[in-house]
C-alpha cells in the first residue's frame, strides 16, 4: 500500500513538472530578440528563414513591405521595408505605412 502511495506521488509531481515545461515553452518569443537577427542589405530570402514567413504584406510588389507580429495576438507589430531587388531598406516597430515608405525613399 505505502509503495503504491509513493508511486502515485512520483507520478503526480512528473506530471506536475511535464506541464510546467509546456507552459515555459508556449510563452511568446521576445520581439527583438528575433527582429535582432533581420539586418539592413539581408535579402527577403533570409529574412524568412531566419523569422518564419511575414503575417502581412503590403505595398506593390517592387517596393513591399511585410509585417510581423510576435505578441499580444497580432497587435504589436514589426515591419521590414525592402527595396526593387528585395534587400532589407529599413525594420522598425510598427506597422507598414505609405509615410515611413516615403521617408525610406520606396515611394
Amino acid at each position: 500500500m505505502l509503495k503504491s502511495k509513493a508511486c502515485g506521488a512520483v507520478g503526480l509531481v512528473l506530471i506536475v513538472v511535464g506541464l510546467n515545461g509546456c507552459s515555459v515553452l508556449s510563452k511568446d518569443p521576445d520581439p527583438q530578440q528575433y527582429m535582432s537577427r533581420v539586418k539592413i542589405g539581408m535579402t527577403r530570402a533570409d529574412v524568412e528563414d531566419s523569422l518564419g514567413p511575414p503575417d502581412g504584406n503590403w505595398g506593390p510588389w517592387y517596393s513591399p513591405c511585410t509585417e510581423y507580429a510576435f505578441q499580444k495576438h497580432g497587435t504589436d507589430r514589426w515591419s521590414v521595408y525592402y527595396n526593387n531587388q528585395n534587400r532589407v531598406l529599413f525594420t522598425e516597430h510598427a506597422a507598414c505605412n505609405v509615410q515611413r515608405a516615403k521617408q525610406v525613399g520606396l515611394r
